[in-house]
């Protein structure tokens, strides 16, 4: 990706994130930076030399209370891309937009500029996370939501058979009964955090003690202040191992997005960027 192209979307991104950070604080909700976003923070105070993303993680309930929130706020310069606001939406966490841009995957599906804004739910134990059939049928629902929106292409065999299966069953039907699912422990004194829209082979390493992801601490990323895991060592070790280790080239990750536009209607007259990945 050319450098000018990438800071200018680092430049959205954290803009949006700096909005997320806003009413979060306005409305006291709890967020903190996640994945590779706060291995940026920790290891390089910002982001990863060569990704394109930021990824948070909020508590099930201040999740729920900022879906209220942008929901009800009603069109502006941000709006929230979730199931309940749009039919065709295929995952179990939001994405927080930034209007008026566009941002093409590379396998086509076309979206705003975004922040990926993951859950935390309560968990009794790394056990169940290991043992339970419901984390991993958490994991088939929302394969099968995702392909609903990007099709079957990449797919294993037995989501493909259940896709073909289910395929009467309304999509909002297989959201309501993943968030049920999710949320069986919500009103429970648990004492672990699990990120179910993370990967689905990490699940025990990342069934995270409550007590060393809060409070809170802040660490820099890209000039600024923003809340991480307050056992953050833990976090990343149990996450990426020895992590701050710079991984071989060929497992450094991007989006490669196909096209990408940061003002539509500039881009009607012409003012675009764009590249093949």
């Amino acid at each position: 990706m050319d450098d000018t192209v990438r800071n200018k979307l680092r430049e959205v991104q954290i803009s949006i994130l700096d909005e997320i950070v806003r009413i979060c604080e306005e409305n006291g909700l709890r967020y903190c930076l996640t994945g590779g976003t706060c291995l940026g923070a920790i290891r390089h105070e910002g982001y990863i030399p060569w990704d394109d993303d930021i990824d948070i993680v909020m508590p099930r309930a201040d999740f729920q209370s900022f879906i209220k929130i942008t929901t009800e706020a009603g069109p502006g310069d941000f709006f929230l891309d979730y199931y309940m606001t749009n039919p065709r939406y295929g995952h179990c966490f939001a994405k927080y937009c930034r209007s008026n841009t566009l941002f093409i995957e590379p396998n086509g599906l076309k979206q705003a500029i975004y922040v990926d804004i993951y859950v935390q739910d309560k968990v009794p134990s790394p056990s169940y996370s290991e043992h339970s059939f419901i984390p991993k049928l958490i994991h088939k629902i929302d394969a099968l939501t995702t392909v609903r929106r990007e099709g079957l292409k990449g797919r294993d065999t037995l989501t493909k058979v259940i896709y073909y299966l289910t395929r009467w069953v309304p999509v909002k039907w297989l959201f309501v009964l993943e968030n049920k699912l999710m949320m069986r422990f919500e009103d429970t004194d648990c004492k672990y955090y699990l990120n179910f829209g993370g990967s689905p082979y990490h699940m025990v390493e990342m069934t995270i003690p409550i007590s060393d992801f809060e409070p809170y601490v802040q660490k820099m990323f890209e000039g600024k202040m923003y809340n991480v895991p307050k056992n953050w060592d833990l976090y990343l070790t149990r996450g990426y191992g020895d992590y701050m280790t710079l991984p071989p080239e060929n497992q450094r990750v991007t989006h490669y997005p196909k096209y990408i536009c940061f003002d539509i209607e500039a881009d009607e007259s012409g003012g675009k960027e764009e590249w093949m990945g």
